[in-house]
């Protein structure tokens, strides 16, 4: 049998503090069993919990009309009928288990973009694997890694079928995070080509006039995307004082592009997925994405108001690619926040909700509209006004003028002289144009008294707003 002393209290076997010895020591042994086997089973659920796991999903790549913005829909290749395709979200080191179904006409391939995995589960078709065709299925299956903001995407005919929108965003989640954030936004970048439709993909029809003029048969630009959507409808950055936002912008176009924050500086602190070192990121305000690059960004929250977040390559701004950074409960500062909601944006009447789907909204009595407008392939206006004409410019960013005064009866002809589109609405529900195409027009008579507030949807946020007094 063993026997254990206290230090400095003289004590020896047998005598009367020897009996205390022992029984302190007894108490300290059952003591430490228990908190031993507290332990023990804190660390055998932090090993379950952390233990990769196997995460399964399903793709469907499907055609779909996809909205772009409000009055321009256009079809589309996708995944899950969503532009980008959804989100994947699994942690590094789980086993991924995705299977694909094709219901395209044509055969297709995932690429997983950034992820370290067996060749034969690559995507590349013809080098790593045969086509999925039409009405088949094939199943992914790799091990997530390394961590950090990854993309996937067609790797069949990845020209025409990327930009017909089978790309979405897969991240993997870091099993030990340097970092830790209160909100998360991702960003995915990509062009569209309106001449570029499935029927051309699918040589059921030539490739549109512009397209055909382009060195190396290389697909034109019209609209530039965030999250396959343009313009007011891409949803912002909200967030509030003091807090840390993460910003993931993935770009799966074919151009570079100047991502510019108005307000703030913001760290970079991944690039490609994987995280820069604390301390070692860049502090900047505009960053270039290139194709197929990932940059994720830290943006504090100590500047707040309402600020722009756009490509500063300011045709692709111009033509869709900006959004806003928005902190809670906040309105600009300019005069758009007359008709801005800290919830909703800038919403006029006749439009609803911006990023609502489009609607045909009723005049009310204060305008009498013209039986149709006019489109940019009309030689004139479709109708005859019994009273007065007055044009109102369309210029890329403003009307000229940008207020008049006119007489009760007048009608007024929106024309689209510049080289975007356009879209009219007035704040209080009495017209809205629709999408006014280079060179077109639209019109409408005025016939009650009053103010009439007038914004460009899809250039209100740069300045586009008029106003018309009738008297």
């Amino acid at each position: 049998m063993s026997h254990y002393f206290l230090p400095g209290r003289g004590s020896r076997p047998g005598s009367p503090g020897s009996a205390v010895v022992v029984t302190l020591t007894a108490l300290l042994i059952a003591v430490g069993l228990v908190l031993t086997g507290v332990l023990s089973s804190a660390l055998r659920d932090t090993a379950t919990a952390s233990e990769p796991a196997l995460r399964e999903f399903r793709l469907t790549a499907e055609e779909i009309n996809w909205e772009i913005v409000p009055g321009t829909a256009v079809r589309a290749w996708v995944y899950n009928g969503q532009m980008p395709g959804p989100e994947i979200r699994v942690r590094e080191g789980d086993r991924v288990r995705i299977t694909l179904r094709n219901d395209l006409p044509v055969g297709t391939t995932i690429h997983w973009h950034g992820v370290n995995l067996p060749p034969e589960m690559d995507g590349p078709v013809g080098l790593n694997q045969a086509a999925v065709e039409p009405g088949e299925t094939f199943v992914y299956e790799f091990i997530a890694q390394p961590g950090g903001s990854r993309m996937y995407h067609s790797h069949a005919d990845p020209t025409v079928q990327i930009a017909l929108g089978l790309y979405g965003p897969l991240i993997v989640e870091p099993r030990e995070p340097a970092r830790s954030y209160d909100r998360e936004y991702t960003y995915m970048l990509n062009e569209w080509d309106l001449e570029l439709t499935p029927d051309v993909a699918t040589g059921k029809a030539p490739r549109g006039s512009r397209d055909q003029m382009l060195r190396g048969g290389e697909l034109g630009t019209d609209l530039f995307l965030m999250n396959g959507h343009a313009h007011e409808s891409i949803p912002p950055i909200r967030l509030a004082v003091g807090e840390r936002v993460l910003i993931r912008l993935m770009n799966l176009g074919n151009l570079p592009h100047a991502i510019h924050s108005h307000g703030h500086s913001f760290k970079v602190v991944a690039t490609d997925g994987n995280a820069v070192p604390v301390g070692m990121e860049l502090v900047k305000d505009t960053i270039l994405i290139g194709p197929g690059e990932r940059y994720d960004l830290e943006l504090a929250g100590d500047n707040p108001g309402v600020w722009m977040f756009h490509c500063h390559m300011e045709n692709h701004a111009a033509n869709g690619m900006m959004t806003l950074i928005q902190y809670d409960g906040t309105v600009p500062t300019g005069p758009i926040a007359e008709f801005f909601s800290p919830d909703e944006g800038v919403a006029p009447a006749s439009a609803g909700h911006m990023h609502a789907a489009p609607e045909s909204a009723p005049l009310d009595a204060t305008a009498t509209p013209p039986p149709t407008n006019t489109d940019s392939t009309a030689a004139g206006d479709k109708f005859e006004p019994a009273g007065a004409v007055v044009e109102i410019a369309l210029l890329d960013d403003r009307f000229d003028p940008p207020e008049l005064t006119v007489a009760a009866g007048t009608t007024l002809r929106f024309v689209n002289r510049g080289a975007n589109w356009h879209s009219v609405a007035a704040f209080d529900g009495s017209f809205d144009s629709g999408r006014v195409d280079p060179s077109g027009s639209f019109a409408v008579r005025l016939d009650a008294p009053g103010q009439y507030q007038f914004i460009c949807k899809h250039h209100g946020l740069r300045g586009m707003l008029g106003r018309v007094t009738v008297t």
